[in-house]
């Protein structure tokens, strides 16, 4: 059985996939191929079920929740890491509750 893993190019989601691409685990005969792309294009691949495995955007995955279900490894997001808010102005954390957010 062959399951595509789709992914971006980054470091960080190469890196969850490593053992399997470079045969370091036995994969009990499944075969897995690396699909890489943007996670724009992920996202929308993910809407129609391209994949067996995909990542995703966070924001994705109640649009996608009837198709896949999230794994238990691997995830960019944590303190200091993750979405940012980019401004013209510098503004403390605590007033971005009052800010309109494009």
């Amino acid at each position: 059985m062959i399951i595509r893993i789709a992914h971006s190019p980054d470091s960080d989601d190469a890196f969850m996939f490593y053992a399997i691409n470079q045969k370091k685990i036995d994969t009990k005969g499944y075969e897995f191929v690396d699909i890489l792309s943007d996670i724009e294009t992920l996202n929308k691949e993910a809407l129609k079920g391209t994949y067996e495995v995909s990542a995703i955007s966070i924001h994705a995955f109640p649009y996608v929740a009837d198709k896949y279900a999230l794994l238990s490894s691997g995830a960019s997001m944590g303190d200091n890491y993750g979405p940012m808010v980019v401004s013209k102005e510098p503004f403390d954390v605590k007033e971005l509750k009052n800010k309109k957010i494009a």
